[in-house]
């Protein structure tokens, strides 16, 4: 089995995990769903990064610690050059 990954961001303490953090207590808040897209062929393609950077804004917004069980999925839609999706649950760990 492979390891989920975890990140934290540097400029915050959101959590960021394609897991479900089993040696951790929290309480699940909402789903959060986000889309980074590139407008013209000329951009760089989205990254995980930036995806992370998203979703860290908006568990902020709803008072989350963590986003567990982070899905990413990227592609090339009607309406833009290439985009990455990122979904998962916000959660207020317990101390």
């Amino acid at each position: 089995a492979s390891e989920a990954s975890t990140t934290q961001s540097a400029n915050s303490n959101v959590l960021i995990s394609e897991g479900s953090l089993p040696d951790r207590k929290y309480k699940e808040i909402a789903s959060i769903d986000v889309s980074v897209k590139k407008l013209t062929v000329f951009h760089k393609d989205p990254t995980k990064e930036q995806a992370n950077a998203a979703l860290t804004e908006k568990a902020r917004a709803i008072g989350a610690d963590a986003v567990i069980n982070t899905t990413y999925k990227s592609g090339v839609g009607f309406t833009t050059w290439g985009y990455i999706d990122a979904k998962g649950t916000g959660v207020k760990l317990a101390d």
